[in-house]
């Protein structure tokens, strides 16, 4: 009976446990997000410990019951929870928390903050939006993309620095450059030595930057205190996402040409030009053969390659992530002799720790290879001074010359052979073509930026952050100068190396609390931060060659006069800061800092400096009284700030406030000469900044503005302090801060979202800045006059200075001028000075008269600028164009000027138009030729009205078309992403100036400068 019992009771517990089993069934399904697979899920039965995790094509199979809940998770994406239903097939799309993290906050100097909480003038650019241009340096691609910044190329050569502007010119004789910070590193700016040009900020690879945030008022950059005062850029690079590994691959090919070539004579207008000088000053015929018709210029400009490669590879491991990318470039330039080539590396990794230490390292190395050229203004073998002046009926090469170049022996010298022409080329110039095809001018640069930093969360509202860096160039440079002809025939030739090596350290450490209560949130940060810089580097080398075999390195032995040179410098920073914010129940905001820096630049005593920041919002929409418009009015915020910068990067180098001594030679004598006179009291510049704003959207932030008035005073300003001859001071001068400069201005931004459909996008973003700039004051109110250019109390920094002109005398084709009280003088060809012109009496010459007057003749800083950029998506294809546009600035064009030489050289097409005689006046602009008669046919080596031109334009500096491929087409190759574009830059140009470039200007003159260039290219961005 006990057995019986024991079977039935057993063959019940089965048959109960085959029902259990028979409720659970086996659930499939596949993980994804907005990429597509995501393996390494974790799946779980809510309340129970079976689990399993997705595949790598994100697949997974877990047993579970009709009610159990499934939970999905993953690090840095949204936790799922999904209940078990009928169906046996669960699929899941994840999203990814840390993306939208990330678009919520912008990053401020030493750590981030919400976008909502901003009060000073910071403006964010996305590295998506300058991604597959083709800049040498990612400080080109931000051109037009903020209001206040104004950033112009004002040369074709591949390595030259742009120009930046933010609100501005904060200072007359010390640096202008912006503050540039990588990864909360301050880096090395300018050129890093060698002997081609060598920008420092194209050593970063632009398709590694995440974003950019660009610090303009007083409160926002007085963080950076001492280095601020003409604005600080931050850059964020890359990071790896927490989640699978993703790969991207891009890369472009195209073309680079000169926009718009020089208008030169041909060799038939060169001949009666050239002839026609010489006879009316009774002399005989220069130009004699038309049978050769060169274009120098294609001698020397070129359609040049530009290509570029770019791999990276981003994901979680662990608890942490990666992101890691390569690079290669390859530019050639649009004139000979000029590329350069660049490869980068990347890595960047960040691992947590538990639940509160996190640590990281992120590394760049970089090699940078550029070929340079002589490209002085007005030296024998700058590129286009040479160019604009070659004989067009002479021939670039000659297979019975030299080398197979045109090229003659007159003594000792070399020039570039005459042709037919009964005299050589003015001033003696060589064969360009020559000078490029043999002289080399280099820079090979090797470069590290890296950190590494450790953090722990002390508490969930307390952290303390430690970071090390580093930034270390090598620029190694190799010159040599071919001793038969062009620079290096008066030395025999000439060959140097060179070394420079820059070395940043950098040391800070952070503490942060952030905590809310209720409605009120606080946040606290203290900064101690170290910087050092050395600098050192030297010259060797020789001339008198003993061969031109020996053009590759110094080698002993080669040359026979030797030379050599070299210096080194440092200087180190110690800073401290406070910075407090506060909120009130997101309506009322209040934000201060506070920073003290010691600088070693200056006497002991001046060393220390604080600069405060301060800045107000309040976001009005978040008021009941604002519910009855916020259909209309979104985000309705007012901000107000104030604060203080400094500039150290004054004259005299790092220590400008010492009396200093150099090694002279005194005959054959080593000796030490007296070169810089001490000022103890010399200090920083220092600029005051205030800035109003008001942000606000309407209709729902479709549309969105951003106004802001801001007043820059820069004071203490350091100028050149005149003193008497008989001092003995060197130059006769030192260094005093005693000038002040103001800014003001207003800039607005726009962005709307026009059309927002699934098959159909419309984004517009413009902006316009409107600034002035003045002079307060200068040393003792004594103007500061260059040859083109003057410094005025009252008047904008470097207006332009000289002649007024008022056309040619229709009597004797005279140059005429206008004199400050209204009279006029003409220039006298035949007798070189100046006489009296009476309009109605044209053909009287008997009265001498002064020089023409000086005065001012305009100002050469744009007054407004800003851009129009447009991204439409249709389907699948995308077109996008950037238009800027710039003005209410003057250009003084002293290339338009020695176009018209009156020298044995080319001319423009311009001079065409000069008088002839009373019955043939001309254009009543140009006056009658006579040869050898400059300067006075063209007017005093001073700004002259005559060639003062408007500097408005506006830029097509973008277009692009791209397409999309779809996943039909991407499915096949197994990829995430396929996008195809063709790209247009510079394509466009809209002006008045007769210039090639109204932005190739150097405080207001345009002399000389290798052209920019337009390009056309093709590129590919794949996902894998």
């Amino acid at each position: 009976m006990r057995s019986k019992f024991k079977w039935i009771f057993s063959l019940l517990l089965a048959l109960s446990m085959q029902f259990v089993f028979a409720q659970q069934k086996t659930i499939t399904g596949i993980v994804t997000d907005e990429t597509g697979a995501v393996p390494g899920v974790n799946i779980v039965v809510n309340g129970a410990k079976n689990g399993t995790q997705t595949g790598f094509d994100g697949k997974y199979s877990i047993k579970a019951k009709q009610g159990d809940v499934l939970v999905f998770s993953f690090l840095g994406m949204d936790t799922m929870k999904m209940t078990v239903g009928a169906s046996s097939v669960i699929d899941v799309k994840m999203k990814n928390t840390s993306a939208q993290k990330l678009e919520e906050v912008v990053v401020v100097g030493y750590g981030v903050q919400k976008k909502r909480e901003l009060t000073g003038s910071i403006s964010q650019i996305k590295g998506e939006s300058i991604k597959g241009l083709v800049t040498q340096s990612f400080d080109q691609q931000l051109a037009g993309r903020a209001s206040g910044v104004q950033i112009t190329q004002n040369s074709g050569v591949l390595g030259a620095a742009p120009r930046i502007r933010i609100r501005g010119i904060n200072s007359i004789n010390s640096s202008t450059y912006p503050l540039i910070v990588v990864d909360g590193l301050p880096i090395s700016t300018g050129d890093l030595g060698g002997f081609a040009a060598n920008n420092a900020l194209a050593d970063i690879n632009p398709n590694d930057i995440q974003s950019f945030e660009i610090l303009k008022d007083g409160a926002a950059s007085a963080v950076y205190g001492s280095r601020a005062s003409n604005g600080v850029i931050l850059i964020t690079t890359k990071k790896g996402k927490e989640g699978k590994t993703t790969f991207e691959f891009s890369t472009y090919v195209g073309v680079s040409q000169v926009a718009e070539k020089l208008d030169l004579l041909k060799t038939d207008d060169f001949i009666t030009i050239n002839n026609e000088k010489r006879t009316n000053r009774g002399l005989a015929p220069w130009a004699v053969g038309n049978s050769v018709n060169t274009d120098w210029q294609d001698a020397v400009l070129r359609d040049a390659l530009q290509l570029e490669h770019n791999f990276n590879m981003s994901g979680g491991l662990g608890n942490g992530s990666y992101y890691a990318s390569v690079g290669y470039a390859k530019q050639d330039g649009i004139i000979r002799a000029n590329d350069l080539e660049r490869f980068t590396a990347k890595f960047n990794v960040d691992q947590k720790i538990g639940k509160t230490i996190k640590v990281g390292s992120n590394v760049a190395l970089s090699k940078t290879f550029t070929n340079g050229l002589n490209t002085g203004s007005n030296s024998l073998s700058g590129a286009m001074f040479n160019v604009i002046r070659q004989l067009p009926n002479t021939t670039v090469f000659d297979p019975s010359g030299p080398q197979g170049y045109n090229i003659a022996i007159v003594g000792a010298n070399t020039i570039v052979g005459r042709g037919q022409n009964t005299e050589f080329i003015a001033n003696n110039l060589p064969n360009i073509r020559y000078v490029l095809d043999k002289n080399i001018q280099n820079t090979d640069n090797n470069r590290i930026l890296a950190n590494v930093y450790g953090e722990i969360a002390i508490k969930p509202w307390l952290t303390l952050r430690s970071q090390a860096s580093v930034d270390r160039s090598n620029a190694s440079g190799l010159r040599y100068w071919d001793p038969f002809h062009g620079d290096g025939v008066s030395t025999k030739g000439r060959i140097e190396n060179s070394t420079d090596i820059t070395q940043s350290y950098n040391w800070q450490n952070v503490l942060s609390f952030n905590k809310d209560f209720d409605k009120h949130s606080i946040g606290l940060s203290a900064v101690n931060e170290y910087q050092k810089t050395d600098v050192n580097g030297y010259i060797a080398g020789g001339t008198d060659l003993a061969d031109s075999f020996f053009q590759s390195n110094v080698i002993t032995g080669s040359y026979g006069t030797p030379i050599s040179s070299g210096y080194k410098s440092a200087n180190a920073i110690v800073s401290y800061l406070g910075r407090a914010s506060y909120n009130f129940d997101k309506r009322y905001y209040i934000q201060a800092s506070l920073r003290k820096d010691i600088m070693s630049k200056f006497a002991p005593e001046l060393r220390s400096e604080i600069f405060p920041g301060v800045s107000l919002g309040w976001t009005a929409s978040n008021e009941k009284f604002f519910e009855t418009i916020n259909n209309y009015v979104n985000d309705f915020k007012f901000r107000a700030s104030w604060g203080k910068t400094g500039n150290f990067s004054v004259l005299g180098g790092d220590f400008p406030y010492l009396g200093t001594y150099r090694p002279r030679k005194y005959g054959d004598f080593n000796g030490v000469a007296f070169t810089n006179m001490e000022n103890l009291n010399l200090t920083w510049e220092v600029i005051e900044k205030r800035n109003i704003g008001v942000d606000f959207g309407i209709l729902n932030n479709k549309i969105k503005f951003v106004v802001d008035y801001y007043v820059n005073d820069a004071d203490k300003l350091v100028e050149r302090f005149q003193t008497p001859m008989s001092l003995g001071v060197p130059n006769n001068q030192y260094t005093a801060n005693v000038g002040n400069i103001r800014n003001s201005g207003w800039e607005f931004s726009v962005d709307y979202n026009v059309i927002n459909k699934k098959d159909l996008t419309l984004d517009i973003n413009a902006n316009l800045s409107l600034n002035k700039n003045e002079v307060i004051s200068l040393s003792k109110g004594i103007d500061q006059i260059s040859t083109y250019n003057i410094i005025r109390q009252g008047s904008s920094l470097n207006a332009l200075y000289g002649v007024k002109y008022w056309g040619v005398n229709p009597a004797n084709g005279n140059p005429v001028y206008v004199q400050n009280d209204g009279s006029l003088v003409q220039g006298n060809l035949a007798t070189n000075n100046y006489r009296v012109f009476n309009p109605s009496n044209p053909s009287d010459i008997a009265t001498v008269a002064r020089t023409p007057d000086l005065m001012e003749l305009g100002n050469t800083l744009p007054t407004y600028f800003g851009a129009f950029d447009l991204k439409l998506r249709y389907h699948n294809f995308d077109f996008g164009t950037l238009v800027r546009f710039s003005g209410g600035n003057k250009i003084m064009n002293v290339t338009r000027l020695e176009m018209l030489s009156q020298n044995f050289n080319n001319n423009s097409t311009e001079i065409l138009g000069r008088w002839q005689s009373v019955d043939n006046p001309g254009d009543g602009w140009t006056p009658r030729l006579r040869s050898a008669s400059d300067p006075i046919v063209n007017g005093p080596t001073v700004a002259n009205s005559r060639f003062i031109e408007n500097g408005d334009f506006i830029k097509f500096d973008n277009i692009s078309i791209g397409y999309n491929f779809p996943s039909s087409f991407t499915d096949i190759l197994n990829i995430k992403s396929f996008r195809l574009y063709v790209l247009a830059q510079n394509a466009i140009i809209i002006t008045k100036y007769s210039g090639q470039d109204p932005e190739m200007e150097i405080g207001g003159v345009d002399y000389n400068v290798v052209p920019r260039s337009r390009v056309f290219s093709v590129g590919l961005n794949v996902g894998l």
